[in-house]
């Protein structure tokens, strides 16, 4: 009998290896859809933390909203146009308090430099220190983006 035991742990430690190898593993540079405060976002793997650890970065945020996530909070690849949800009440946050400060408010019209060409657009959203969440005129909302001043001319 002790055989027997001995062969079902070896064959169960076995079967879990098998199944817990079956996951995706991420790598750096990976487009990937993030669970992040209630809401599922796009990010960029940008570290390898460990074997089902990754360091991602939201597309759109600053750097300081960086962070390791475990696989479970991975939803998979982002395909095609992502529409970005809200920010997380805590990136809203610290947007208004840069609000205060920052040359442009919401509901601001502008210009946005895109691939070398100007495009009309309104201020939606303050996300930090001079970033803006806007939408562009005459385009769905999957074209919203995060940018910088650097981006953006007053109308």
């Amino acid at each position: 009998m002790p055989a027997a035991r001995k062969y079902a742990a070896v064959l169960l430690l076995a079967l879990a290896l098998v199944l817990g190898g079956c996951k995706r593993r991420y790598a750096i540079g990976d487009q990937v859809l993030v669970s992040w405060e209630g809401n599922v976002y796009p990010a960029e793997v940008i570290e390898v933390a460990g074997p089902t650890k990754y360091k991602v970065h939201y597309q759109g945020y600053d750097d300081i909203w960086d962070e390791v996530v475990s696989r479970e909070r991975i939803r998979g690849f982002v395909e095609g146009n992502v529409v970005h949800p809200e920010p997380p009440a805590k990136v809203r946050s610290k947007g208004l308090k840069a609000s205060q400060t920052n040359v442009h408010k919401i509901g601001d019209r502008v210009r946005v430099e895109w691939h070398g060409h100007m495009y009309p657009a309104v201020i939606t959203g303050i996300v930090g220190q001079e970033r803006y969440r806007i939408h562009y005129d005459g385009y769905g909302p999957e074209w919203d983006e995060t940018v910088g001043l650097s981006r953006i001319q007053a109308k």
